[in-house]
């Protein structure tokens, strides 16, 4: 399998676990999780990151979820993570990944959706 093709794979199962962890492990009711970028057009360079938004019903603010969530991530997905500079992301990375991950209100997460910026 070519290399690129592996990290395609890679990148995939990734986010399939992310999602899994999101509505089975987090202890948030999530509304929903997409990936947008340039790794989902397929636009993407080898160090392209992955970009992924997610929804908790009831909006709650992310400086109280950031922390919680970081740490279960560690735990349970064996990853590196911490909050970005500017708290506004999550960066989590591990063995040739790369994935931002950012919080949104259910309102920006729609429409984000809609105007296809990113995928379910």
């Amino acid at each position: 399998m070519s290399i690129r093709r592996e990290a395609e794979r890679k990148y995939s199962a990734f986010y399939n676990s992310l999602k899994n962890f999101f509505h089975n492990n987090s202890g948030y009711n999530i509304g929903g999780v997409a990936r947008w970028g340039s790794r989902t057009t397929g636009e993407h360079r080898d160090k392209s990151d992955l970009d992924v938004i997610f929804w908790i019903i009831g909006n709650p603010s992310k400086h109280n979820v950031y922390p919680d969530l970081i740490d279960k991530l560690k735990k349970i997905l064996k990853v590196n993570a911490n909050a970005g500079s500017s708290n506004n992301v999550i960066k989590i990375w591990k063995e040739g990944i790369i994935c931002d991950l950012r919080l949104r209100s259910e309102s920006d997460y729609r429409t984000q959706i809609n105007t296809r910026r990113y995928s379910e």
